[in-house]
């Protein structure tokens, strides 16, 4: 049985790990396309910490100097 939280929890373990093996394990376990450019990849990862309520401020402030750093900012579209 799915569990929303489980999902969730192991979702943010994965994002504020900034562990490209253990976010790769999680999209792959649970169906996320994962990108195979870099960039493409760590700009949607980025995105996405910055958009997770309750991000660690370091990982958030890591993520946010990331995507301004290439161009980008952390508004999801």
């Amino acid at each position: 049985m799915f569990s929303r939280e489980k999902f969730i929890k192991e979702r943010n373990e994965a994002l504020f790990s900034l562990d490209e093996k253990k976010i790769r394990r999680y999209c792959k376990k649970y169906g996320v396309t994962i990108q195979k450019n870099e960039e493409v990849f760590w700009r949607g990862i980025y995105k996405a910490v910055c958009n997770v309520e309750g991000a660690p401020q370091e990982v958030k402030e890591k993520a946010m100097a990331w995507l301004k750093e290439h161009g980008s900012t952390p508004k999801m579209g």
